[in-house]
């Protein structure tokens, strides 16, 4: 299948939900896929994120060897969907943990950007949280910043996903025994 006609051709959940389903857990077809959207123009990237981000989601092992590539991407000035698509892969995917660090110092900025898009805000608040869930040293920190984004009105979609992190980690401090010391 020609992903890049495909996408330029019709840009319908139809169509992307073919792509990725082709794609199914090929490697090699979703390197295709991932081609487009590190180096296909702007339109190219932003369409193929979409199907990119279903792939990972059906098969999350798929986005694991593509990860600091993706993380580069995030640097880069591009469509918003672009990020919005990699950063709800990382939802799902399998996060080395030599980028450990980069990621949650990557969500934790995007989290608190304010300019950011709100689907941004909230897939990078559930990327943190899959962190900090790791690293509970990291909690503290976390539960500042969310309620630091939660005084600035984020909007629906952020103020649910911070409401449920919250709740989360206090599930997950009252399952911790104290420390003995």
């Amino acid at each position: 299948m020609d992903y890049r006609s495909a996408l330029l051709y019709d840009r319908s959940k139809a169509n992307i939900q073919r792509i990725a389903d082709h794609i199914g857990d090929h490697p090699k077809r979703f390197a295709i896929l991932m081609d487009l959207v590190l180096h296909g123009t702007d339109r190219e990237a932003q369409l193929a994120a979409w199907p990119m981000s279903i792939a990972c989601e059906a098969h999350p092992e798929l986005g694991t060897p593509w990860m600091k590539k993706m993380l580069d991407v995030l640097d880069r000035t591009v469509h918003p969907g672009v990020h919005r698509n990699i950063i709800r892969a990382m939802q799902f995917c399998i996060l080395p943990v030599a980028l450990h660090g980069t990621i949650t110092d990557r969500m934790f900025t995007l989290l608190q950007d304010p300019s950011k898009a709100i689907a941004v805000r909230a897939f990078s608040m559930t990327v943190a949280l899959r962190m900090v869930i790791q690293y509970p040293e990291l909690t503290d920190e976390y539960k500042l910043l969310l309620e630091d984004v939660l005084r600035t009105s984020p909007g629906p979609a952020v103020r649910s996903r911070a409401k449920k992190a919250l709740r989360v980690l206090d599930r997950k401090k009252t399952q911790i025994p104290p420390d003995p010391r």
